[in-house]
């Protein structure tokens, strides 16, 4: 029995010590990216869930009839003109004069109690309500009862605003559409909704837009034949 490595062994152990020092950075660095990478795809997934929320609400407090319980199409009256009402009828361009079709309210309803209401508003129970209402999601499992399972201590900011859509019609063409979210002067038919999530050394930002287009009704039920 050998009590000793020859020279070859020695030089062999040496050689394969070093490697595994050499890739400790290369280990920390890819340790470091995956851990970055975990905490944006959370934060995106945060941002989505929120959005998600946001939207299932109306886009303004007056959409909503709950006598015929259903959502209408408002008329923003300081907004664009051309997607106002068309004379005194209850629709407006590109509506089809049909049931079960989205529509305005009935023009009996006056119409300054159904114009589309400012945002930055801390009452009633439209998309508005969430404007800069900031809310933490702690990393901790199922604190304060969240029961979410996240990594990271997150904070969620949503801001409602308008977002500019001007255009002009051309008998039914649609013409000079100009979409802007970071630039809305007046009430128009498009709300951007914003939400920036920070926490981790994260700062990302998603958006959602929403339209003021109502809803369309069911179909009455019919017997099968």
């Amino acid at each position: 029995m050998r009590s000793a490595m020859s020279m070859i062994e020695l030089v062999f152990a040496i050689v394969i010590m070093g490697i595994a020092v050499m890739s400790l950075p290369l280990i920390l660095t890819q340790v470091q990216n995956n851990n970055a990478f975990a905490m944006q795809q959370e934060a995106i997934l945060a941002a989505k869930a929120k959005i998600g929320d946001i939207l299932t609400y109306e886009w303004d407090d007056n959409s909503y009839d709950a006598t015929a319980q259903r959502s209408y199409v408002l008329d923003t009256l300081n907004g664009n003109v051309e997607l106002n009402r068309m004379g005194a009828t209850g629709l407006r361009a590109g509506h089809i004069n049909a049931d079960y079709r989205r529509k305005m309210f009935d023009t009996s309803i006056a119409l300054a109690d159904r114009s589309a209401t400012a945002t930055n508003t801390t009452s009633g129970n439209d998309i508005d309500r969430f404007n800069g209402q900031a809310t933490t999601i702690a990393a901790t499992l199922g604190n304060a009862g969240q029961g979410l399972d996240y990594v990271f201590t997150l904070t969620l900011t949503p801001a409602i605003t308008y977002a500019s859509d001007t255009a002009t019609y051309s008998d039914t063409p649609l013409n000079n559409f100009v979409f802007d979210f970071t630039n809305a002067n007046a009430i128009t038919n498009i709300k951007t909704i914003s939400v920036q999530v920070t926490g981790g050394d994260q700062s990302i930002t998603l958006r959602a837009f929403t339209c003021n287009i109502g809803e369309s009704t069911l179909l009455p039920s019919r017997p099968y034949q």
